[in-house]
Formats: C-alpha cells, sequence, structure tokens
C-alpha cells in the first residue's frame, strides 16, 4: 500500500468512525441511470412524471407568481432534474439558462467540496488534524481541525443567525463594516467561547478561513505567495468546476481572500450540476471527485447536541421533525433524506436521493418571518410529488 492509498483510507475511515452505517432515515445515493449520459455541456431533456406533473406544475406557477413583497419573495430560476434529466425549468423576466447568480451561503457547500477535493489529492492528510489558520501555534484557535470547522462546532464567539441588531452581527460586520476589506483580519480577533466540538454555531466567518487554508495549501503546491488569487481560481477550475462543466466565478475581498462561506457565482443549470455531484456520491462520468464518506459525511448530523439540522457545510433534515434545532431551521415536511445548500435571501440546491432529485431555486425574498419556513415547505413538497425510486 502506497502512503498516499494508507493516507486516504485512513481519512476515510475517520470519516466513518461514529456512523458506520447511514443516520437515521436517510437512504443511499442514487446511481446514474444505466444508459444516460453524463451532463456535458448540456443536460439531456426529460418530462415530468405523469403523477407529479399537476401537482409541480402547480407549485411552481404559484412561486413564479410571488412578488418581492410576498412570503417567499420573488422567484428568478427554476431548475428540476429528475433521474439524470431536465424537466422543469423556468425563468422571471430578465434572467435565463446563461445567467449567473449569486450563491451566498450556498458557497459553504462549494467549499466543503474543495476539502473533499483536497483529501482526495493529497492536500490535506487527516481532517481532524488541526487546520492552518491565521494564529499562533500555541493559540488554542489553532488546535480547532477541519472537521470542526466545517461541521461549524468550532468554539469562536461569533454572532449570525439569530443576531437582529446589525452592529452585532458578526456577518455584516465582516462583510460590510469594519471587516469588509480583511475577512480573515476581522476573524482572527473572534475569541474562543466554547470547547471546539461541543457547540453548534452557524458561521461564515469560519468558512472564510477554510477557503484561506486551502489557497494556503494551494499556494504552497503551485509555489505562488499567498493569498494567491490566481492560484484559487486555477484550482477551483481544475479541480471542481470544470470537471463538472460549469461556468462558475468565485469572489476574493481585497486581501486576497477567497470568499469561501458566501461568494460563488453561477447559473441555475450549473448550480444543478453541484446538486447532481452529490446525488451521485461525489462521482462524474468515470471520475470520483469527492471522497468514499465524503458525501454521507456532509449529510450527517454535527456531532453537537444543539443542533439537528446541520452536517458539514450542508443543512439536513432533522431525524425527528418536532425537534429541529435551531427553530424555524427545516421543514416538518417530506423527504427525510432531503439535504440542500442555502444561500441568503433564498437561494438552495435541494438534493433528494429517494427521489433522484435535484431542485435548484433562485430568487430574492427577505430573511425573516415566514418566507424560509416557507420556502422549505415549498421544496419538500415539490420532492414529494415525485415518486420513490
Amino acid at each position: 500500500m502506497t502512503i498516499k492509498t494508507r493516507v486516504f483510507s485512513l481519512c476515510v475511515m475517520a470519516l466513518m468512525l461514529g456512523a458506520p452505517a447511514l443516520a437515521d432515515g436517510l437512504v443511499p445515493l442514487s446511481p446514474q441511470p444505466a444508459g444516460l449520459d453524463w451532463p456535458q455541456k448540456s443536460w439531456a431533456v426529460g418530462a415530468l412524471p405523469d403523477n407529479a406533473r399537476s401537482d409541480v406544475l402547480a407549485l411552481v406557477d404559484d412561486a413564479m407568481a410571488r412578488n418581492l413583497d410576498d412570503v417567499m419573495g420573488e422567484t428568478r430560476a427554476i431548475v428540476v432534474i429528475h433521474k439524470g434529466k431536465v424537466v422543469l425549468e423556468r425563468y422571471r423576466d430578465g434572467f435565463d439558462a446563461t445567467t449567473k447568480q449569486i450563491s451566498w451561503s450556498m458557497a459553504k457547500s462549494f467549499t466543503s467540496a474543495l476539502v473533499g477535493r483536497a483529501v482526495d489529492q493529497g492536500l490535506i492528510d487527516d481532517i481532524d488534524a488541526p487546520m492552518p489558520g491565521p494564529w499562533a501555534a500555541d493559540d488554542p484557535r489553532a488546535k480547532i481541525t477541519w472537521r470542526q470547522w466545517l461541521n461549524m462546532v468550532d468554539g469562536l464567539q461569533y454572532h449570525e443567525i439569530g443576531e437582529p441588531d446589525l452592529a452585532q452581527n458578526d456577518v455584516v460586520q465582516m462583510m460590510a463594516g469594519s471587516g469588509r476589506f480583511d475577512v480573515i483580519a476581522y476573524a482572527k480577533a473572534l475569541p474562543l467561547a466554547y470547547t471546539p466540538g461541543t457547540r453548534w454555531n452557524y458561521s461564515t466567518a469560519g468558512f472564510h478561513l477554510i477557503a484561506r487554508a486551502l489557497q494556503g495549501l494551494i499556494a504552497d503546491k503551485a509555489r505562488t505567495p499567498p493569498p494567491a488569487p490566481l492560484a484559487m481560481i486555477d484550482y477551483t477550475q481544475s479541480a471542481l468546476f470544470g470537471p463538472l462543466g460549469m461556468d462558475a466565478r468565485i469572489e476574493f475581498d481585497r486581501a486576497g481572500t477567497f470568499m469561501g462561506g458566501s461568494l460563488v457565482w453561477a447559473s441555475a443549470r450549473d448550480y444543478a450540476r453541484f446538486g447532481y455531484l452529490y446525488l451521485r456520491d461525489g462521482v462524474w462520468g468515470e471520475q470520483r471527485l469527492l471522497p468514499e464518506g465524503w458525501v454521507d459525511f456532509s449529510r450527517t448530523k454535527t456531532p453537537a447536541d444543539n443542533a439537528t439540522v446541520y452536517g458539514a457545510g450542508w443543512w439536513i433534515n432533522a431525524a425527528d421533525s418536532n425537534d429541529i434545532r435551531p427553530k424555524g431551521q427545516g421543514s416538518a415536511l417530506g423527504p427525510r433524506d432531503a439535504f440542500s445548500a442555502q444561500g441568503h435571501e433564498g437561494q438552495i440546491i435541494w438534493v433528494v436521493p429517494s427521489r433522484d432529485l435535484v431542485i435548484v431555486r433562485l430568487g430574492l425574498m427577505g430573511n425573516g418571518g415566514e418566507s424560509w419556513p416557507a420556502l422549505y415547505d415549498w421544496a419538500q413538497k415539490v420532492a414529494m410529488a415525485f415518486p420513490i425510486e
């Protein structure tokens, strides 16, 4: 066994420790349908199942008819992939299949995938090892592991979801306030509030730190000085976007850090390609892009007790629909196995293995009130309209 093979095997073993079987309610990821070509420059086009057509069309018509001031806001794009084919596609006036739209926090799912690619390529030996960060070696924050950052159990004192005071909301201050020119400098100043691994706390700062750590590894490999935006652009293209056939862009702050917690630009079809990679267990065509077990790791609950709806860069459904933590961050309806990338103002990539389904919805809506619960329920109702595979 080569050193690289041994390291890879250890990584896979580490991923599966504590989860030797699929978590309660999950189903195996869907295989590529026999005889169907993988998406190339375009997708194969299919039809909605007869027994799903009327319900799906009614739900999509309803979403497209809503306006900015309505619950769930303004929908700008919907793409539905079923059994590997585009079975529905809608766009608001002014948007089409080529329009790049902002991911917001769906970028976290991309950053998680890039960590998986780095593991597969041997850039990261062990996700239970400390992740390189901006702190001195003897700082306890320097000991936080890749896994803990991905699971959002890093323990930093950080306020984002549920913080209405903009002056106290760290993501607002980091992205639009004092930290806007250098997000890592802002994150570096955040103190440790909890023992890492014990408490879940949603954190865009954490995923910016992950992105910066990846940049450092990639810059070292490319022998370019960090933060090396061009090396990061090349890596995302060669490691992820290129193999998937995506025409996507990533965005950097003025200090040159890829803002991996919030800023990817892509079309609705390209977001669907990314969701399809996860539906197919990290495989694309003849190539495995993500290590075995990585997608299951991503859709398995974080180890902290105070959260039931987050995995590793992806949102999941609670095993008990009466125990959604944090409250309001999920739906009590529909397939338990659905998992999703989610972004500010209503961006979602909804992956449902039991229906062999990917649903992309992009739009603009308020983050408060009933809009997110309504969007969760809408996506689950669309999923429930399709037959179980």
